[in-house]
């Protein structure tokens, strides 16, 4: 504490005023320390609840992914033979298809003729058109159709041309990968285009494979003479697309495209099958492994919580060890701060009477049967999964071979037990409930302890810690002005002894000054 009055610190008197008001404050500040205390207590409270919260939330968001079906309807896919088809699935029913792949979809392609003059020095698709004309074919001897050639006008003039109906519009100063970059990009002309510099060839190919029509998939609209002319395309014809052709299970069939669904699988095409007789299998089953781990995983995560909650409930309290103050860590090394602290934070948490209520209602909905579901099915346990020594506070034990027996014979009642939905608690799966009650547990928690980063707390902590803040800003003005009455006072004291001790001095002169004169 510190004030702006003047302050005369023992000058006259020869006492040290300094010390004398600090110990008098000393006494004084015990009423503070002691609300300081409260309120670091309660701070570390505070943060102690949002831990067991975010470990809550943590088991929340796992627990979310349990409540879904497709957690459970997760499926393995084989082929036999790769480099013929491949498959994925999600949630379709097993299943196996016997493929034979007769022919691959293709895209249409149209192919100019050579656009450079010379093979010997070929077009850089990299430089600008305007500055290697003298380069391309359209124009010269070597141009096979002259009544299609390339209008340059002046540099910088634009040229049009449409494919497919997509209109482009360049200068004669643009690169040819610009030109390729651009129609590439606008997926609406429904083709890319690329120069094959082996055979100085520019080649135009649609999106999608297969045969969608009788005429050709590949149109232009020329009036510049750019696709016709200076990349010859006058006279080119347009290879179709074609359509897969294959068998699955005996059926003969086409696709548009080599990547297709059938009964909820996407099959990929890859190659022709070499022996038609020797068909590719892809098997599609349910993938029980994935199952059995999502379930342990689960499992995992909800014992290290019980473990971890449960240390704090049951961490060891040091009533003796409070908070320490200022003056208290002055006298203490940073290592004796840190071991008393250890101690003062120790089991603030202890019984606490929320958290072992919420924990409480978690176990009961993790033991509890769910109704309606075949016996063998309804309950942890019924598929392996218990507790043991009341001792461990609900630790789940898994029986490896009774869960991985039970999601081989009926993954599909594995899934209800943990996600049936219903309007009564009871028929509620595990998951669904364990979720909705981990929600409560989080939301009363927050009610206490609030959640960090909010811009107000209204938490009943943080009512109690603003409440005690303001305890501590009248417990400081009072013992400002207190203190700034004891530096009055003995200021006070001070200047009346310096005056006696001016007039003793004046007194001592004149008394030895009159006995000199005599």
């Amino acid at each position: 504490m510190s004030s702006s009055n003047l302050r005369i610190g023992g000058l006259a008197s020869g006492m040290d005023i300094d010390s004398i008001v600090k110990e008098l404050m000393k006494a004084e500040r015990m009423k503070l320390d002691k609300y300081e205390q409260e309120k670091t207590v309660l701070e570390w409270k505070q943060e102690d609840y949002r831990s067991v919260n975010n470990i809550l939330r943590a088991l929340r968001d796992l627990t979310s992914s349990m409540r879904l079906q497709s957690t459970y309807l997760r499926k393995s896919v084989s082929s036999s033979d790769e480099s013929v088809v491949t498959a994925t699935a999600t949630t379709v029913g097993d299943g196996t298809y016997d493929i034979v792949v007769t022919r691959l979809a293709s895209a249409a392609t149209k192919a100019g003729s050579s656009v450079s003059a010379d093979s010997g020095n070929k077009i850089d698709v990299s430089a600008s058109l305007w500055s290697q004309q003298a380069l391309f074919a359209d124009g010269t001897a070597a141009d096979p159709d002259p009544s299609a050639d390339f209008a340059w006008g002046s540099e910088g003039d634009t040229f049009s041309f449409t494919i497919n109906g997509e209109e482009f519009t360049f200068a004669n100063t643009a690169t040819l990968n610009q030109v390729f970059a651009e129609v590439n990009a606008r997926t609406a002309a429904g083709v890319t285009m690329f120069y094959d510099s082996f055979s100085d060839r520019v080649v135009i190919t649609t999106r999608e494979t297969g045969n969608h029509n009788e005429g050709d998939e590949i149109v232009f609209d020329d009036p510049n003479g750019f696709l016709n002319g200076l990349l010859q395309f006058s006279g080119a014809i347009e290879t179709g697309g074609e359509n897969a052709q294959f068998s699955i299970n005996g059926v003969v069939t086409e696709r548009s495209s080599n990547t297709f669904q059938i009964n909820g699988v996407t099959f990929t095409l890859k190659g022709v099958s070499e022996n038609p007789l020797q068909p590719a299998r892809v098997e599609v089953r349910t993938d029980t492994e994935a199952i059995y781990k999502a379930i342990t995983d689960w499992v995992a995560l909800y014992n290290s919580t019980i473990e971890t909650i449960y240390a704090e409930l049951n961490e060891a309290r040091y009533p003796d060890y409070k908070p320490l103050t200022d003056e208290q860590m002055e006298q203490l090394t940073d290592r004796q701060i840190d071991k008393w602290e250890e101690k003062a934070r120790s089991g603030l948490l202890k019984h606490d009477r929320l958290i072992l209520s919420e924990m409480s209602k978690i176990r009961t909905m993790i033991y509890s049967t769910v109704t309606g579901l075949d016996e063998a099915y309804n309950s942890l346990a019924s598929i392996g999964i218990t507790t043991r020594d009341y001792r461990e506070n609900g630790k789940l034990h898994v029986n490896e071979k009774m869960l991985r027996d039970a999601i081989e014979a009926d993954p599909e009642k594995v899934m209800r037990l943990f996600t049936s939905s219903s309007d009564t608690d009871s028929e509620k799966g595990i998951a669904v409930r364990l979720y909705a009650g981990l929600g409560n547990a989080v939301e009363r928690i927050t009610e206490t302890a609030g959640r960090s980063g909010d811009f107000v707390d209204s938490s009943s902590i943080g009512q109690r810690i603003r409440s005690i803040n303001e305890r501590i800003s009248r417990e400081e003005q009072r013992l400002q002005k207190l203190e700034d009455r004891y530096w009055r006072q003995f200021t006070v004291m001070e200047q009346w002894i310096a005056r006696m001790n001016s007039q003793s001095a004046w007194l001592t002169a004149m008394f030895f000054g009159g006995m000199n004169n005599g």
